[in-house]
């Protein structure tokens, strides 16, 4: 197998990076010129790898080196200042860093995967100090695992299942109480005369994104001086993708959003990621609720609402599904 190491934002991507991505099922992140805008905005450098199979392409991998950088400042994409485990990972989402082509088998898998980390091991030298691959399912433990091989669980992911026939029977479903709470506040936003719902919206004001991004990211770490925005690049580019969107509140009068969820479509469904807020307005609950009633109303199977905040999810009748860090030390 030959594997094609590149880094995003510092050269194109391989030939045939895009079209085997979709083949494959990767949401809008995956694309090349996304990665691209999300390596330009980090602060981590970002490495993606192709594995081709007597020339065809079989599998595909990306993820960042380092856990953090010594300086808190933007730099060429590529270039990383301190040795670092190589954490196998899509930028700006909850999903893996691994595609595979569909009915590849297990070994196969398994072999484009060490392919991959030896190929990573040759470009980056002793920077790198293994990887470190991330957000695994049960299923792809038999892939990743070995011998020498470290594997802890995570953080599960929350999916909402579909399982309503409308909105109305699944708020029925749900305890009286919380009920109460989610029909008041939904009828509350209805009401607000400063502001307006968008529920599939295919494009948002990427620098207003970027800011309402940081601003929420900055409320759940212990580091906020070191969070960046994502650059208004990425919003730009995700607008223009067909398998992204927005649900939104805006302000009436400048159109601009206030709160938003950014929906990705994957084969299993919808899977939300990016997300912001101005932080004056109550309106987190309410942007999970529009979620889950286009879902309903548009029969989509499930909705990822990510790791993290678990009873609160669970609140909404999301179930976990196990996660899994599978460590490879070189």
């Amino acid at each position: 197998m030959r594997v094609e190491i590149f880094t995003p934002g510092g050269g194109p991507a391989p030939d045939g990076w895009d079209a085997f991505v979709h083949s494959a099922g990767g949401p809008a992140p995956w694309d090349g010129a996304l990665l691209e805008a999300a390596a330009l905005g980090g602060l981590r450098p970002v490495y993606g790898g192709l594995v081709r199979d007597a020339g065809e392409p079989v599998a595909a991998f990306c993820g960042r080196l380092g856990v953090r950088p010594v300086l808190r400042r933007y730099r060429l994409a590529g270039r990383a200042l301190t040795p670092g485990w190589f954490q196998v990972h899509l930028p700006n989402s909850f999903s893996a860093g691994r595609l595979y082509a569909p009915g590849l088998a297990p070994g196969d898998r398994r072999a484009a995967t060490r392919a991959f980390e030896r190929a990573l091991r040759r470009r980056l030298g002793p920077r790198c100090l293994g990887v470190l691959h991330l957000d695994a399912d049960a299923r792809e433990l038999e892939v990743l695992g070995g011998p020498l091989r470290l594997t802890r669980p995570t953080a599960p992911v929350m999916v909402l299942r579909n399982r309503w026939e409308s909105t109305d029977a699944y708020l029925a479903g749900l305890p009286r109480a919380r009920r109460r709470r989610l029909t008041a506040l939904r009828q509350r936003i209805d009401d607000d005369a400063g502001l307006t719902v968008g529920t599939g919206l295919p494009a948002i004001d990427p620098v207003r994104a970027g800011r309402l991004d940081q601003l929420t990211r900055m409320k759940h770490t212990g580091r906020p001086a070191g969070v960046v925005p994502l650059l208004p690049v990425y919003f730009e580019r995700l607008n223009a993708h067909p398998d992204a969107f927005y649900v939104a509140h805006l302000d009436r009068d400048s159109g601009l959003p206030v709160s938003f969820d950014l929906v990705l479509r994957t084969p299993d469904g919808w899977a939300t990621t990016v997300t912001g807020s101005d932080g004056a307005r109550d309106l987190y609950f309410d942007l999970y609720l529009r979620e889950i009633d286009r879902m309903i109303a548009l029969r989509v199977p499930a909705l990822e609402l990510g790791p993290g905040m678990a009873r609160l999810k669970e609140s909404f009748g999301a179930a976990a599904v196990a996660r899994y860090a599978v460590a490879a030390p070189f």
